[in-house]
């Protein structure tokens, strides 16, 4: 069976991938998950850590939300993307509470957005090892279904944020990365490392013996350096390894 987007094996085609046909992978992962949008927005560009001068969007949010949110360069004053540049892990946002903290200009794109249908989702930060930053943004109807979503699958959402990431996200040649020093394997172990899963929980979702987890797990810390698994996934993830 061909690995669908939001699993680890779809890693290695991801950047390959034509963009029309990842666009389907898109449209097909969230009908699977009963989401309704998602955007992908670049924030910062390279390894000088700045903000990126041309909009790097790609989403299918209505046209003539896109047309205004990009004209006026809403990225400026979006709250969520003001959140995005200075989160270090997932997070919800929708409803009045959410926005008492924002100035009025920017509680103002959330009250336009309503209008296309945009009110709940989560947003999910990836960081690559050259500096550079993507925001991948999915919405759904309500508050419930954003936390119903994240409960039932919240690590396939984080996996997918990545892969989208990675097909979508603008780099110049000289601040490419270097290869990830991680095989898929340790990968996508470590990846359930940090969902806080026992190493039978992994074996058990990744059809693996407790013993292979243990052994990805084990070349993961060191090839990282780390002092155990747990440092080893928070060292993948600010490295943008995971």
């Amino acid at each position: 069976m061909t690995a669908q987007l939001g699993q680890i094996s779809f890693f290695d085609r991801a950047t390959d991938i034509p963009l029309a046909a990842f666009q389907g992978e898109i449209d097909g992962f969230l009908a699977r998950h009963d989401l309704h949008h998602y955007s992908f927005v670049q924030l910062i560009r390279g390894a000088n850590q700045q903000k990126a001068q041309d909009l790097n969007l790609h989403t299918n949010y209505d046209g003539a939300w896109i047309e205004r949110y990009t004209s006026r360069r809403y990225d400026q004053l979006d709250p969520v993307c003001d959140l995005g540049r200075k989160a270090k892990a997932p997070f919800w946002w929708g409803g009045a509470k959410f926005l008492s903290d924002f100035e009025k200009r920017q509680r103002r794109v959330f009250w336009e957005a309503e209008d296309f249908g945009i009110v709940y989702g989560v947003s999910i930060p990836v960081r690559s090892m050259d500096g550079s930053m993507g925001l991948v943004s999915f919405t759904a109807g309500s508050a419930s279904d954003i936390r119903d979503i994240l409960r039932e699958a919240g690590p396939e959402l984080h996996v997918a944020a990545h892969q989208i990431t990675d097909r979508l996200i603008e780099r110049s040649d000289e601040d490419a990365p270097a290869h990830s020093p991680l095989s898929p394997r340790e990968r996508e172990s470590l990846i359930w490392v940090v969902q806080g899963m026992t190493s039978e929980e992994i074996a058990e979702r990744m059809l693996l013996s407790v013993s292979a987890v243990n052994y990805h797990l084990g070349n993961a810390t060191r090839k990282l350096t780390a002092r155990n698994r747990h440092h080893a996934a928070l060292l993948a993830m600010s490295k943008g390894l995971i």
